[in-house]
């Protein structure tokens, strides 16, 4: 004889699933883009302001387990009497001891996309979008051709990506902290595949005033997958700030009071006759680390701009690895 349909219990059916939503991680904030003053792909393009650069840097490796430090910049001028593109590449060649490094200079401003940046200038190009950017970058003996993807989500930098300067001037400031970093360096014709890890910082408005009072800037990339970048603007209206981001990627800002920046010493060029800080303790919190560069000529010597960018080993509470640069002491 059939029975009919069995009871169902209503108060034990909405406790499962309260059970099992309960269950359920939380969403992670490494898939959740962010949002505030900046806008994505969007902003990526070039814009219609006085100054604005793309820098990449980051740390190589080859099959022979030789380490490089590297870096990409470019600059565009767009200040009426003055519009030009400008190119800087670097690369350290750690076991060796050799930094190498060139410059480009184009006059005028290229044409804009409106989802992407893609520059020439001289032999070096890039063309990044969404995450994923691809370098071609010269300086002397060593060539590289990189491609950088993502692994975090973008870091708006002062909490919604917009600041305003007490010295003056504003800025949009956007970076992709950790990118894995795969391609080829070409070192004195010899064709080396590396892979390793990248940083992007891109920033636009009006710098003039920063740039003219200069800065020390660090990022720095943990074994942890921790990543903290710092910065300090020189002069009577001392700006310092930066942000912190988790493994979980989430981001906080940090204020002058969380961290401090202490040098161990200092470096004068022969060449430029400018005097760095050299080495450096940084504490953020409870983290106390130490930056020390795997050498201290990493100086990019130019009539037009001259400033120190190189890769440092990070020692301490937890290891990892760096990049410094030091701007605005030739005057």
């Amino acid at each position: 004889m059939w029975a009919g349909r069995p009871r169902v219990d209503r108060r034990q059916t909405m406790l499962l699933l309260l059970a099992l939503t309960a269950c359920k991680p939380a969403p992670s904030y490494c898939d959740v883009q962010p949002e505030g003053q900046v806008s994505l792909p969007a902003d990526e393009a070039l814009h219609a302001e006085s100054v604005e650069w793309w820098y990449w840097t980051g740390h190589l490796q080859d099959e022979q387990g030789r380490w490089y430090g590297f870096e990409e910049t470019f600059f565009v001028f767009q200040l009426g009497v003055y519009d030009a593109v400008l190119s800087n590449v670097g690369v350290t060649d750690i076991e060796a001891q050799v930094f190498s490094y060139d410059y480009n200079h184009v006059e005028g401003v290229p044409e804009g996309h409106t989802d992407r940046v893609d520059l020439v200038a001289g032999a070096d190009h890039v063309v990044a979008q969404g995450g994923h950017d691809e370098l071609v970058g010269n300086a002397g003996d060593y060539v590289f051709e990189l491609t950088l993807d993502e692994q975090k989500p973008p870091v708006f930098q002062h909490g919604d990506g917009y600041h305003d300067y007490d010295v003056g001037g504003y800025t949009w400031y956007y970076s992709r902290q950790r990118m894995a970093v795969s391609g080829t360096l070409n070192v004195a014709g010899e064709a080396r595949p590396v892979t390793g890890t990248g940083w992007m910082d891109h920033q636009w408005g009006n710098l003039l005033q920063t740039t003219d009072a200069g800065w020390d800037w660090f990022a720095i990339q943990l074994d942890d997958d921790r990543e903290i970048m710092l910065f300090l603007v020189r002069g009577s209206d001392r700006i310092i700030g930066g942000s912190i981001t988790g493994a979980d990627c989430a981001t906080e800002d940090l204020t002058a009071d969380r961290f401090e920046v202490t040098a161990l010493g200092e470096w004068t060029s022969p060449v430029s006759g400018c005097t760095y800080p050299m080495g450096w303790d940084v504490r953020v919190d409870d983290i106390e680390l130490t930056l020390t560069p795997v050498m201290e000529d990493q100086e990019l010597y130019n009539e037009r701009n001259t400033y120190w960018e190189g890769a440092a080993v990070v020692t301490g509470d937890v290891e990892g690895r760096a990049y410094v640069e030091l701007a605005g002491y030739c005057g």
